[in-house]
């Protein structure tokens, strides 16, 4: 079992706008990136983001990013974990399928609120744009009689 606790707003923030560098730097095009952008634009481009990345900025990130997360060798006694990195060097992670699961899972906590928010943005956008082709408050209405 592994815990994976979010990383504070600021640190959160920080390694976004990291890994937005690190991508830009790499020199890879991602779309709906630009420089000094944070943690929204890493959500926009995906756990994918990593792959424009200079190998050792990449693992640094990853690196970061795993620092979120712990081991807890005895699900009965979730107070005592060891922490990932440890984890992986005393063969506690033993499955390569498991280390891309924490990846991706750690990437999806922090980054899929942001996720979440643009689609409201964008519902919210829509229904304001069809509530002003309606008439204007102050434009004279009529009345209709109903049809006898």
């Amino acid at each position: 079992m592994f815990t994976i606790p979010r990383m504070s707003a600021y640190e959160a923030d920080k390694w976004g706008r990291h890994a937005v560098q690190a991508a830009i730097g790499g020199g890879g095009a991602i779309p709906g990136v630009t420089e000094g952008g944070g943690l929204a634009e890493v959500a926009a481009a995906g756990i994918g983001i990593f792959g424009a990345m200079e190998p050792a900025r990449m693992d640094e990130l990853i690196d970061q990013l795993l620092g979120c997360v712990a081991y807890v060798p005895d699900p009965a006694n979730p107070s005592v974990t060891i922490p990932f990195k440890l984890a992986a060097r005393t063969d506690q992670i033993e499955e390569i399928p498991t280390v891309g699961w924490l990846q991706k899972e750690a990437f999806a906590l922090h980054v899929d609120f942001f996720k979440g928010v643009g689609q409201l943005f964008s519902l919210l956008s829509l229904l304001l744009q069809m509530g002003n082709s309606g008439p204007s408050p102050d434009a004279e209405t009529s009345v209709s009689a109903s049809p006898s």
